[in-house]
Order: structure tokens, then C-alpha cells, then sequence
């Protein structure tokens, strides 16, 4: 079980560093695709992320 915590929680910071990435991305001037859909998509993996982190506390009060 702890190596099923240990990847939901790689995955999880894995998709903040995506949204981090996209986020950056969407700071800069003249950029491809229009910073709209860069902050839709690092609103995405935001929220994917945050559910992976909240699976893998319960995870590991549970176990």
C-alpha cells in the first residue's frame, strides 16, 4: 500500500508542476494558445492534483 501512496503522491506533484508550468506560460507576452485556454489548463491540472493530494491523505490515515 505505501507504494500506491508514494505514486498518488508523485502524481500529484507532478500535475502542480504542470500547473506551475502552464501558469508561467500564460505571463509571458504573445504566447500560443491565448493565455485563456493556459490558465484553463493549469486550472486543470490544479484541480488534479489537489484531488491525488487529498486520495493519498486518506490513503495514509486509513493505512
Amino acid at each position: 500500500m505505501a507504494g500506491v501512496i508514494f505514486g498518488l503522491l508523485v502524481v500529484s506533484l507532478l500535475l502542480f508542476f504542470g500547473m506551475i508550468n502552464f501558469f508561467l506560460l500564460s505571463q509571458r507576452a504573445g504566447v500560443y494558445p491565448p493565455k485563456r485556454v493556459l490558465i484553463q489548463k493549469a486550472m486543470t491540472l490544479g484541480a488534479g492534483g489537489a484531488f491525488c493530494l487529498l486520495i493519498t491523505f486518506i490513503l495514509y490515515l486509513i493505512y
